[in-house]
């Protein structure tokens, strides 16, 4: 007899796209070793959470709704914008979340986003993340009228550098109230 396995021995179930977790890495190591074991404990602790629904924190479930709440709150316009244009905003970034922004950004860019992931210990750096390229391209979205012209506004993130994206949509409420009180 021979014995088929209806699942992966390991618990994890490759899937498409999987390797993207890993092309970034091969640009910080040059011994294969090191960026094995660098990958592993990368996906072990934070990217296996991206493409799993449970009830812990940092499932992909919850880092969805956190970013449909942060953009729905931050940028109501943008967010009902897309949404009657057939653009729901989730279903853009969706794969950017999953796949932590690899294959999206630069790799200088998905390093710089995964460096927050480890230095918070937590993902949810990558719905802000998210939500504040759409931010950044707001002015661009709304003058869309399709979800092709939609998708093209998205399409070239060369230009997009994480950290000051992040600064800009997490503390332009504070710079704005302090060029306020300087202008009294």
């Amino acid at each position: 007899h021979t014995h088929i396995h209806t699942h992966a021995h390991t618990g994890v179930v490759p899937f498409r796209g999987i390797v993207m977790y890993a092309t970034p890495m091969c640009y910080l190591y040059q011994q294969p070793a090191d960026l094995y074991f660098v990958y592993r404990a990368l996906y072990a602790q934070y990217c296996c959470r991206l493409h799993t629904v449970s009830s812990d924190q940092g499932d992909i479930i919850q880092l969805s709704r956190q970013f449909e709440s942060l953009l729905q709150e931050t940028h109501p316009q943008l967010y009902y914008h897309l949404l009657s244009l057939g653009a729901p905003p989730l279903k853009l970034v969706f794969n950017w979340i999953v796949f932590a922004f690899a294959g999206f950004l630069d790799v200088d860019q998905v390093l710089a986003v995964w460096d927050r992931v480890l230095a918070w210990d937590s993902l949810v750096i990558v719905p802000v993340t998210a939500a504040a390229i759409l931010a950044f391209r707001e002015k661009r979205l709304l003058e869309c009228h399709t979800m092709e012209e939609v998708q093209e506004v998205l399409a070239d993130a060369s230009k997009v550098k994480v950290v000051l994206l992040l600064q800009l949509y997490l503390f332009s409420d504070t710079v704005a109230r302090l060029q306020d009180d300087h202008a009294r």
